[in-house]
């Protein structure tokens, strides 16, 4: 139903896009930045703990 080399061309497009909005946009580091600390403490909870 669908075409695979489109597909492939706009989520290409779709990467294209982001990287070419550059690291001088604050806001996207804002949100990444927020995206790896949620994601440190995430697994910071998974880890289990040795008990003393």
């Amino acid at each position: 139903m669908y075409n695979g080399a489109a597909l492939t061309t706009l989520g290409g497009g779709g990467a294209a896009t982001l990287a070419a909005t550059g690291p001088e946009n604050l806001l996207w580091l804002v949100l990444a930045s927020f995206a790896l600390i949620a994601a440190g403490a995430a697994v910071r909870r998974i880890i289990p703990r040795k008990e003393a």
